[in-house]
């Protein structure tokens, strides 16, 4: 059901109240996260700036170890769990109680530098918190649900750095399309704005760190680079879809120790430390590296580009069936700026700007169900004008069509695809 746009009414203000102020306070959540979440990193995690084989640090295996164990000993004890907050969006609840073990696990997991985005934990906090909030103040399903979507909202315009790519984000879900559904997302939309703002207060008067942090040389948009678009949105699939073949083979591999997640922990965290020392590219988010990847692509060559994307891969789907909780989503950013470096050297006549662009949003795109949201996050990270902003949503619709309309997509089977 979507809230009437009818702004003489009693009612109506009132849940505008009360999404404005799930917005902020999901917003001071997702910035306390967000805070606590850098400084843990900067404290534990190396610096990374080398992408050499073999340079990360020995003790990484260590540190990662312990965090399975302290991982596995909080799934023992609690009801942790990786929650869908693309579900909660669409059905207007997500469960409150398991939420405050997650966040605990989510936040060891990030700052020891395990393979995971910081946009489930977040999704999840501003989610638990408008349900939690809901239910205490005994609201109905339609007002929790715009509490839900208005505390995303808040949470999510300050992580990505942009207000716009919520309310694409909320026009992707399933929603009646009637004119009756712009009163949600007037209010999500003025949640998102509270959220982003303050974001940018918080952050000192500076937008976000995700802004233009690529910035590749301009290029003169043409015919053939819309040709080339789709090309590269083909090109993401295969990629894509190998994330959910690993994803698959690690779930089995890993279920005979689900009944014992403190073993389960252990051994994961063991081997995706050895991983992080072979190839240090494969520690934490990817946002530090992809600006050194992408400037340094020449010296690293192609075929370790598309070896330091493989291992992303492989990292991301270990965290997340080894029970570490977190989002896809950046990481699946620094796997599209690799395979999008590697196609500029291997066709240099495809700008770069072009190839970084389209790549970054399709490999995420073909798993993630929010391709024009994902595209308006490519375009902040790159920093595109707006004459060259095209090539990046047909290239992730290209790719989203293809894996949806071959029912491979993240509405399917792949749980672990699906909890973003």
């Amino acid at each position: 059901m979507s809230t009437d746009l009818n702004l003489r009414s009693r009612d109506y203000w009132k849940r505008m109240g009360w999404g404005l102020s799930l917005g902020l306070l999901s917003a001071i959540g997702a910035f306390i996260f967000i805070f606590l979440m850098t400084l843990g990193q900067s404290l534990i995690l190396p610096k990374l700036t080398d992408w050499t084989p073999f340079t990360g640090p020995w003790w990484i295996i260590i540190v990662m170890t312990a965090a399975g164990f302290l991982v596995g000993l909080i799934h023992r004890h609690t009801t942790a769990q990786q929650m869908d907050v693309f579900k909660a969006v669409k059905d207007g609840y997500l469960d409150p109680e398991p939420v405050p073990s997650s966040l605990l696990i989510s936040l060891i997991s990030l700052i020891t530098g395990f393979c995971l985005g910081p946009e489930v934990p977040t999704g999840m906090l501003s989610a638990g918190l408008g349900s939690w909030v809901s239910k205490l103040r005994g609201m109905n399903s339609d007002k929790t649900k715009i509490n839900v979507q208005s505390g995303i909202a808040g949470a999510y315009a300050g992580l990505f750095s942009s207000p716009v790519v919520v309310l694409l984000m909320l026009l992707e879900s399933d929603h009646k399309q009637s004119v009756n559904y712009y009163g949600t997302l007037l209010i999500a939309g003025l949640a998102a704005t509270v959220g982003f703002g303050l974001f940018y207060v918080l952050n000192g008067m500076n937008v976000s760190s995700l802004l233009g942090i690529l910035s590749p040389p301009a290029y003169h948009l043409s015919i053939y680079d819309l040709v080339a678009s789709i090309g590269l949105g083909i090109l993401a699939v295969p990629f894509a879809l190998l994330f959910v073949i690993m994803t698959k083979a690690f779930s089995n591999i890993v279920k005979p120790l689900n009944n014992t997640p403190i073993l389960r922990g252990v051994l994961g965290g063991f081997l995706l430390g050895l991983l992080a020392f072979i190839l240090p590219t494969t520690i934490g988010l990817g946002t530090t590296q992809m600006p050194i990847i992408t400037q340094q692509a020449a010296e690293i060559g192609v075929l370790l580009l598309i070896v330091f994307a493989l291992a992303k891969l492989v990292a991301l789907s270990g965290a997340l069936n080894f029970g570490f909780i977190g989002g896809p989503i950046f990481p699946l950013l620094f796997v599209g700026s690799s395979l999008g470096s590697a196609i500029h050297l291997i066709f240099p006549q495809i700008p770069l700007g072009l190839a970084l662009g389209c790549m970054i949003v399709a490999v995420p795109a073909a798993i993630v169900p929010i391709p024009l949201a994902l595209a308006a996050i490519g375009i902040v990270i790159i920093g595109l004008p707006a004459s060259d902003i095209l090539p990046v949503f047909i290239a992730a619709l290209v790719a989203f069509s293809i894996t949806h309309g071959l029912g491979l997509g993240s509405s399917n089977k792949e749980k672990p695809v699906q909890k973003v």
